[in-house]
């Protein structure tokens, strides 16, 4: 289980903040100290990128922490950390959220992008990356909202120092022991075989293993379904 939650945190991070896959791609530009909005207003993600990108212009705080590191690279140098900080900080409820959002995302993704989300790649994989924003574009609309508004929370919680919640390690583990009830018989044995060697299964098990893990998150008990997307966002082990 704890390889999947290593490969589960670099799939989340990849979906909230995707990289930047070739000119006017999806990722914020700054312009005068403000970022601006690089999609096209014909882009099903260009209103809810607007308004993330409002919220956070309309905060001098987290302008002047993190504008400058608006770019493909410098916002995946930034994007564990407040990942982490948001799972530190904020409400399980907006937790869970963004696990169902990535619940939903992933299978709108081709499969062998899919599969990709469980093995060692490159983190800025073009192919990738156009894929995930492909995904993004068919989400429904609370979802996609629901990543935006999560990430800009997140930042917020980094530049204000909310306080950090203590690490519950009992109901971590009990959300552990409830999501593996979850996989028995040959369920277990194909989870198995993947997480032992992501890189020689069979894209179509992969991406199963991927999709039934966060999913399954999204379905256990309501503190469980908290502890686990604390743990997923978090990234501890």
């Amino acid at each position: 289980m704890k390889t999947w939650i290593v490969v589960v945190l670099l799939a989340l991070a990849a979906a909230v903040v995707w990289k930047e896959t070739r000119p006017g791609g999806a990722v914020p530009r700054t312009l005068d100290g403000k970022l601006r909005n690089t999609l096209p207003e014909s882009s099903p993600l260009h209103a809810q990128q607007q308004e993330f990108i409002d919220r956070f212009n309309a905060d001098p705080q987290l302008r002047e922490r993190f504008v400058g590191t608006f770019t493909s690279k410098g916002l995946y140098a930034e994007m564990n950390r407040a990942l982490a900080r948001g799972a530190q900080s904020l409400d399980g409820p907006s937790l869970v959220k963004v696990t169902r959002a990535m619940s939903a995302l992933i299978p709108r993704l081709p499969e062998h992008s899919c599969a990709k989300l469980i093995r060692r790649r490159d983190d800025f994989d073009r192919a990738l990356g156009a894929d995930i924003e492909a995904a993004l574009e068919r989400l429904p609309p609370v979802h996609h909202r629901n990543l935006w508004d999560y990430y800009l929370r997140a930042l917020k919680a980094e530049v204000s120092n909310a306080p950090i919640r203590p690490l519950d390690r009992a109901a971590r583990d009990r959300a552990l022991a409830e999501l593996g009830e979850s996989f028995q018989g040959r369920y277990a044995e194909r989870l198995a075989g993947v997480l032992r060697n992501p890189a020689r299964a069979s894209d179509e098990d992969a991406c199963w293993a991927i999709g039934s893990l966060t999913h399954g998150a999204t379905l256990l008990s309501p503190e469980s379904a908290d502890a686990m997307s604390r743990l997923i966002w978090s990234g501890e082990e």
